[in-house]
């Protein structure tokens, strides 16, 4: 069992299932020290050395974990990880239960930290950095201005204009908070606020005039491949 799978078992694995916005609806974080809290169930905070803060949220099903047997698990996992990849890799910032109603926010010291931990796909860092690590770009993307997102799509050759950028990429869903003012994401994100982002994985509604041809369609039914799916979910944010 990996990382996220235990975390999301344990936490009866709402929080990272529900696609699109539906994640978004609960409100009502515990009170934390940081100025940015997040809307949802599943979010993740970065700042401009690297760290990662995530947050997770949910409502225990009792009758298979209690929050101190949950606890326990977190901190061994942890305990575990930060033996083969150095002290404070990760650290346990807050677990706070009321109820059945459980919170938990981890601070990973890097997008690698919590990457592996969680066995997910996560990059933060400068677009060169993105491209030698092997990330194509090769999706449609949307400009993003003062929090709105513009109507034209442009292709990822057009990204790699802005280079003076930095990129987070991460796998959906979740609600991500980055350090700066959002710039480009992906199609298959919606935008919260200048710097927060609704990190779905589901490509919004938006009307395109270019023409599709036969040859490029894709059908209904036509099984996806595991690297398309995978993409599906690799969500871009670009900003400054």
């Amino acid at each position: 069992m990996t990382k996220r799978i235990a975390l999301v078992a344990l936490l009866t694995g709402s929080m990272l299932l529900l696609g699109g916005c539906e994640q978004l609806k609960e409100t009502g974080w515990l009170e934390q020290e940081e100025t940015w809290k997040p809307a949802g169930n599943a979010a993740v905070s970065v700042t401009r050395d690297g760290q990662i803060t995530e947050y997770l949220k949910d409502t225990l099903d009792e009758a298979y974990y209690s929050a101190a047997e949950l606890q326990k698990m977190i901190t061994a996992e942890v305990a575990e990880y930060n033996s083969q990849n150095g002290a404070d890799s990760i650290v346990v910032e807050d677990f706070t239960a009321e109820g059945s109603k459980v919170q938990v926010t981890l601070t990973y010291q890097s997008a690698a930290d919590y990457a592996e931990f969680n066995r997910v796909e996560c990059y933060s860092g400068s677009m060169i950095g993105a491209q030698m690590a092997g990330y194509l770009f090769d999706t449609d993307f949307y400009r993003v201005r003062d929090g709105s997102v513009q109507e034209t799509p442009v292709s990822g050759s057009a990204v790699y204009r802005n280079m003076a950028a930095e990129v987070l990429i991460i796998t959906a869903p979740l609600e991500v908070h980055v350090p700066g003012t959002v710039v480009m994401t992906s199609a298959n994100a919606q935008m919260l606020s200048a710097d927060t982002v609704d990190a779905s994985g589901l490509e919004a509604e938006r009307e395109k005039e270019a023409l599709v041809l036969p040859s490029n369609a894709v059908y209904e039914g036509e099984e996806k491949s595991f690297e398309e799916r995978a993409a599906a979910n690799r969500v871009y944010i670009i900003y400054e």
